[in-house]
């Protein structure tokens, strides 16, 4: 098949972009390189981050959009390109407006060209849209209550693929993806190569700033209780699954899957990191107001049906983690793979 990857230098793009090519698909990627601007511009640094060849392109100049898709025609677009991080959203109004006109004017992009093409598109979102809102949150359409303007964007961006399914009848597959951690799949620890790694308190999520401070010798330290729980999915079955949604027929037209395997505590988290380290957990103050105890469950029935492997376990992930970046990925590299 030709499947077109955005955000093919990404965390996620990556990974599945050389997965893709491993398996024989021709994959034409596209990328602006902006996410290793925004981690520079927040003073982030990146571990062994490597890039393929792809096409440098803007997904928010419709122009580009309509022609990168009238010349290669794809027969799947896999949308991952996105301004990720919820506290960059947060900086300011100019970081806010960015990043859902950012957001939002590539998926519309999108849409609008391949309207009238059979291409299927898969997108990743996130389970952050419906916010603290339900108890369960349902494998389907939800309220958009995010408590980011980030997750907010991601939210338009799941209305605007349902519009388009209604309208249109636009075959789309929507993951609404959850925390994602791992440095490498398993094809790639066994070519020996790695995706990227933050640690900043923008795009950096705290289960790698734990394994970073446990990497450095100092107490991983918890905001709080550290009750409450967040979805978490390894890199290997995010990856996994993005690919195998490409055989998936939707129904209806725009489908919704949970894209995670396990609700789990900050607690659990710090725990499984110390049991791996020889440092120690240490609480401090929270200094946000919210509710300590709050518990997130989510519905992924369908997502495991879309999976159809055993998913992987965080703490054996964390191992593989902690092993690669002592050995592997003690200074921050960055290699080149082409084809």
């Amino acid at each position: 098949m030709k499947i077109l990857v955005t955000g093919s230098a990404g965390y996620i793009g990556f990974p599945v972009f050389y997965e893709l090519r491993k398996l024989g698909h021709e994959v034409i990627g596209v990328d602006n390189n902006s996410r290793q601007e925004w981690v520079d511009r927040s003073g982030g640094k990146s571990h062994n981050y490597y890039h393929a060849t792809y096409i440098y392109g803007d997904l928010t100049n419709q122009a580009f959009v309509n022609e990168l898709v009238a010349i290669h025609k794809p027969d799947a677009i896999i949308h991952l390109a996105s301004q990720p991080s919820m506290p960059y959203s947060q900086i300011n109004a100019e970081r806010a407006f960015f990043t859902q006109q950012n957001n939002t004017a590539m998926c519309l992009n999108i849409l609008w060209a391949i309207k009238d093409l059979p291409t299927k598109l898969i997108i990743t979102t996130t389970t952050g849209i419906p916010g603290q809102c339900y108890e369960v949150v349902p494998e389907d359409r939800t309220i958009n209550a995010a408590g980011s303007w980030y997750h907010v964007s991601r939210g338009f961006d799941s209305a605007n693929c349902n519009l388009a399914a209604r309208q249109w009848n636009q075959q789309t597959i929507e993951l609404r993806t959850s925390i994602v951690y791992g440095v490498q799949t398993n094809l790639m620890r066994l070519h020996g190569i790695a995706t990227r790694f933050d640690t900043d308190p923008y795009f950096g999520t705290a289960l790698n700033r734990f394994v970073q401070q446990a990497l450095d010798g100092k107490p991983i330290t918890i905001y709080g209780k550290g009750e409450q729980t967040k979805p978490f999915i390894a890199l290997e079955d995010c990856v996994r699954s993005i690919i195998k949604a490409i055989d998936w027929d939707p129904q209806p037209n725009h489908q919704i899957f949970n894209q995670t395997t396990q609700c789990v505590s900050i607690n659990r988290l710090a725990k499984a990191i110390e049991l791996a380290t020889p440092v120690k957990v240490s609480h401090i103050p929270n200094p946000r107001i919210e509710n300590e105890s709050f518990q997130m469950y989510f519905n992924n029935g369908d997502f495991l049906k879309l999976l159809r492997e055993k998913p992987v376990m965080l703490e054996d992930e964390i191992l593989h983690i902690i092993y690669y970046l002592k050995n592997k990925g003690s200074a921050c590299e960055e290699k080149s793979i082409t084809r």
